[in-house]
Formats: C-alpha cells, structure tokens, sequence
C-alpha cells in the first residue's frame, strides 16, 4: 500500500503486468464469475442499506434522520430527554414475577439495541465455558463411552435456534415437561418455573450455539504442538498452571473464532424471537425489528428503521469478521488443513475420575439435547394435556403434514431445488475462488480472500434487507416471486463451507503434480480441469454437502424473502407459518415433523463429511 501511494503509476503497471503472467483465459473468467456475483448479490445489497440507513426520504439529502428518529424510539432505546422534564428512563430490570403457583424469569428491557447486545454477550459467554469444558475433556482424555459423548455433543448444531426454540417453548413451558415432572408429579419444586422474552432467547440459543465454540475450540486443542506442553511441564507448570500459561493461549485463536461467530449468530438470531414474540420483550431485538419493517412494508417500501437497524447490525457483525479474520481467511485455514504432525496429549482416566467427570458431563448433555429431544417428542405427540409428563397418546399422522398439505409439500420441493442450485453456483464459484488464491500471485488476494469468506459472519437478515431495498420489484425481484434471490442468498450466504474445503485440498496437492503436467505440454486449463479437479474431489464434495445442508435450514433470508410469495417460499418460511397456524396442519406437532427433518437431513449430511475430511471437518462444520 505505502508503494502505492508513493509510486502508483509504477505499481499499477507492476500489478497488471504480474496479472498477464499470472491469469489465463480461464483464471480471468473464474476472477469475473467471483467479482460479478459478489459484487450484485452482496456488496451493492449491503451498500443499498447504507445508503437507505443515511437517506431522508422528506428532502433526498444524506441525514442521520432515520438513527435519530430511531434512537427517540423507547422500544429501540431506554433513555428519552425532554426539554421540559429532563431525562426519563424506561428500563425494565424486574427478571422475576410470580403468581400464584407460577414464578416467571425474563430478561432486562434496555430496548432492542442493548437487549441484542447483551443477550448476545451472554449467550457467548455461556457458550465459551460449555464450549471450552466439553472440548478440552475430549481432546485431552480417553475415558468409557468417549465415542458416544463424542457424537452427542455434535446434537446441538443440527438445525437452527428457530427448532430448538419450538422444541424448549413447548417442553419447557409452564405446563411442560419440566414442570409436570418436577412440580405437578415429584413435587420436588415448590412452583411452576417459566422462561419468558430475553431470558428464553438466551437459554435456547446458548444451548444451539455453544457446539460452535466446542467445535473451533476442540479443533485447537487437539492442534497445539505436545513439545511445547512439555517444556512448560519440564520447568515446573503442571495442572491448571500449565493449562492456563500454555495450554489455554494456544488454543485461544480458535475459541476466540468460535465466540465471535456465536455472538454474531445470536445478535442476528430472528427465528427464537419469533417463536417467543407472544411476549412483547422478545419482540425487542434488532433482528426481530427488521423482520417487522419489512413485514409491514407499503407497495415495496421498508420504513426507514429497517435499513437504520440493519445497519447497527451490520456494524457488529463487521467489526466481529475483522476480529476473526486472520482465523478465518482461507490462507490462515491452511495450516490446519494439512492435519497435525503429531498425536495430541491424551490421558487415560481413573474409574472414579470418569465417574465424577460423568457426573458433571451427564446434566449438561442433557441440557443440550433437551431442545433436539423436545422436538422428536412433539412431532410423534397426538395429544398432550396440561397436567402430563409426556404425550397422553402418540401418532405418526403428525408427519403427513409433509406429504398431505400442498404448500408444505411444495416447500419441501423447492428447498431441495434453491439448494441444489446453489449448491452448483457454490461449487463452481468456490472452486475457482480457492484455485485463484492458492495458485496465482495475483496483486489483490488478499481482498478477494476477504470478499469470498465475510459472509461466514454477516446477517442474512441485512442481506435479505438490502435485496428488498435494491432489487425490489424489478426482474431479480419481481412481486411474489422470490426464488431467484432466494437461490442466491443461499449461495453467497454459504459460499465458505465449500471455498474452505477447495482450499484445503489445494493445500494437501503438491503443486508439483501440476508442474509436471505443464512440463509435457498440458495448459493450465487442461492441467486445471484434468489433474487439479480429480485430486480436490473429495474436499470439494464434503464443501457442498455442508453448503447445501445449511442453506435447506437456513432461516433469516427464508422468512424474509419467503414472504414476499408464499408460494415459493422455502420450507423454513412455512414451519414458521405451520407453528402460528390452527386447524388440521396447524401448531407445535406438525412444525416439529418439519424440524426433524430438517435434523436428519442435517445429520446425514454431516455424519458423510465427518468420513470424507475427516479431522479436517471440525472448523468447517463449525461456521
């Protein structure tokens, strides 16, 4: 940059005469392909909410009009001055009600700004110490039925917060599971215990998201070089010491990598709001704002808050990427992807130490899994009465609301289809990507890197926003006509499942296979398409899976663009609709059947890529 600004003609001239060199006819078309979509479907989406954030409908003029307008809003924030009365407060800090045998938690109102916010450092906090504990007891120590602990704690992250959230609103209720267990039958409680607004967004997303963290973090651990463990340990550091001088900073880079994308999915999180919105205190997040703007739009319009709170959202999700971004840059990930060079520290535990880690292991699995257990159970209930433990009677109707109800149905038909297609588009753009960066000495690889590995942390519900504000009503976005956006938002959402799996092969293939097939005579497009694609397959492969499994559960961009035609809605957009609907194909059972869909789709999925990458998956399944 400083050779830029010094010389730039120079340096130009220097940049394109190395792009000569480097870039053939099929290396310009890939670098076009990459620039073009990302450019239409992500960068001019999010500089349309700048732009509209900044934009004063009244005069035409950039203004701050929409952040003050927000920001005089109560519901938005808490802290209102009047010339007259001074400053009035409207923060709510009560967090218990009770009444009569009913004790109910929430959550402080700071108004949706803060609420975001603080939910969110919560959420990830949580998520750090479940993370951290349950990564660092299976990446250090071999005790019985590791394997199956191993399995279960890769629950959590199937689907979305948005199940969880049906599966805990219903079991965990104030005639759910819980307490008709523990209160209407054992009677081990003195009173009925509910989670209600911010508190119950917090518990179902620390739940889902904390695997995030034990995934990044466990990939680090099992990481960490043994002989620098064994020096410490030589000059004195033993036990928590050494975990806390040694062991712990070395594995930071990838637990910090999974707080961060956890405090960025929770602060973006618009499915749990939803399904607890009956409770006016979860309806104050940022997210759960911009649905609503966009959701009560007139003839296109989105109303200036929209785009205002999208950009504060923008704002974190941005300044979290940057956080993250040497961790999560497709050349920082190159390392990690050739595997270690050595077994990690492991130690074999006592009977009675693995009787007490169990101990401990055991109510926080559980905890884990309630939202994913929940689920099942309500998609196999036929009735279920205030006063039972579980189901009074079972079914299997339930599930013939995937077949039997037509939209639904449709729905189902069409996610595979925008995922399939997407899925192409990412493979052959994620390619080319991954190749551009790991072969060619191309001057801007740095911001390409960037460019095709940001969307691992910005808000699907600000990309969803700015399609409306830039292509609402034209030939991308026609009236009730959402599925080519839908398809893209898919594609450029999750683009770095399959840009990091390429790159990861790239880096395991020497480069001198590709050497000698120039040296007798193939071109690089020929060396590109008949030695490079055949070696990168496998990783290639595990990339789509993973891309296509998360863009069939993917849920903010669904619900959005899902609601301008519900006819070509995606099934997320309709298990939404399922679960606020009554009648035949109405309520919590039927949206659980389509939750455990998509969970099995989701395990499958993962479970195949977990064979084919092996201990290369762990940081991938985790974004």
């Amino acid at each position: 940059m400083k050779r830029l600004l010094r010389n730039p003609r120079s340096s130009i001239a220097e940049s394109i005469s190395k792009m000569r060199r480097e870039l053939d006819s099929l290396s310009w078309f890939q670098i076009a392909a990459v620039l073009t979509v990302f450019m239409l479907f992500l960068v001019l989406p999010l500089l349309s909410v700048f732009f509209m954030a900044f934009y004063d409908t009244t005069t035409g003029l950039p203004s701050l009009v929409n952040f003050v307008t927000l920001f005089r809003d109560t519901n938005f924030w808490p802290w209102q001055y009047d010339p007259e009365t001074g400053w009035t407060s409207y923060v709510d800090l009560t967090t218990v009600t009770s009444g009569g045998d009913l004790v109910v938690l929430q959550g402080w109102d700071f108004g949706a700004v803060l609420n975001s916010i603080y939910v969110a450092v919560i959420v990830t906090a949580f998520s750090v110490l479940l993370g951290v504990f349950f990564a660092f007891v299976i990446a250090r120590y071999d005790f019985p039925g590791k394997s199956v602990v191993r399995t279960l704690l890769i629950f959590p992250i199937l689907a979305t917060p948005f199940i969880g959230a049906i599966g805990i609103e219903r079991f965990m209720g104030r005639a759910g599971f819980f307490n008709n267990l523990f209160y209407t039958t054992l009677q081990w409680i003195p009173f009925r215990f509910e989670l209600r607004g911010l508190a119950a967004i917090v518990f179902v997303q620390s739940l889902s998201l904390f695997s995030l963290v034990y995934l990044n973090a466990y990939s680090s651990f099992v990481g960490i070089d043994p002989s620098l463990e064994e020096q410490a340990e030589n000059l004195g550091a033993t036990g928590f010491t050494l975990f806390r001088k040694v062991t712990l900073p070395l594995a930071m880079p990838g637990i910090q990598a999974g707080a961060i994308l956890t405090f960025i999915l929770s602060i973006e999180d618009l499915g749990t709001p939803l399904v607890y919105s009956e409770d006016q205190q979860a309806q104050k997040t940022m997210a759960y704002q911009v649905y609503q703007s966009i959701i009560s739009r007139q003839s296109g319009v989105i109303p200036p808050a929209g785009p205002a709170v999208g950009m504060i959202l923008l704002v974190f999700a941005l300044l979290g990427f940057l956080a993250i971004r040497r961790y999560a840059s497709l050349r920082s990930y190159a390392s990690g992807s050739k595997g270690g060079q050595w077994n990690p520290r492991t130690r074999r535990l006592s009977a009675g130490t693995s009787l007490v880690l169990y101990s401990l292991m055991i109510p926080l699995l559980f905890l884990a899994l309630i939202p994913k257990i929940a689920v099942i159970i309500l998609s196999f209930a036929r009735t279920w009465s205030t006063d039972s433990v579980l189901p009074d009677s079972w079914t299997l109707d339930n599930y013939s609301v995937l077949w039997q109800y037509d939209n639904v149905a449709n729905s189902i038909n069409l996610t595979l289809i925008y995922g399939v297609i997407a899925t192409i588009i990412i493979v052959f753009l994620g390619v080319s990507a991954a190749y551009l960066i790991a072969r060619r000495d191309i001057p801007f690889k740095t911001g390409l890197d960037l460019l095709v590995t940001s969307p691992i942390a910005l808000p699907g519900i600000v990309i969803a926003t700015g399609y409306f504000t830039l292509f609402y009503n034209t030939p991308l976005l026609p009236q009730n006509h959402p599925a080519f956006l839908i398809t893209m938002s898919y594609a450029v959402r999750k683009f770095p499942f399959t840009v990091r799996a390429a790159y990861a092969g790239l880096q395991s293939t020497p480069v001198a296979l590709e050497e000698a097939s120039m040296s007798v005579g193939a071109s690089k497009q020929q060396t590109f398409t008949k030695i490079v694609l055949p070696l990168i397959g496998v990783s290639v492969l595990a990339g789509a899976l993973l891309s296509f499994v998360y863009s069939v559960s993917e849920v903010s961009t669904s619900l959005i663009l899902g609601s301008i035609g519900h006819a070509e809605a995606p099934m997320t957009f309709w298990t939404n609709e399922i679960l606020n609907a009554t009648g035949q194909y109405g309520g919590y059972f039927n949206a659980a059947c389509l939750g455990v869909l998509m969970m099995i789709l989701q395990m499958i999925v993962i479970t195949v890529t977990n064979r084919i990458l092996g201990a290369r998956s762990s940081a991938m399944t985790g974004i």
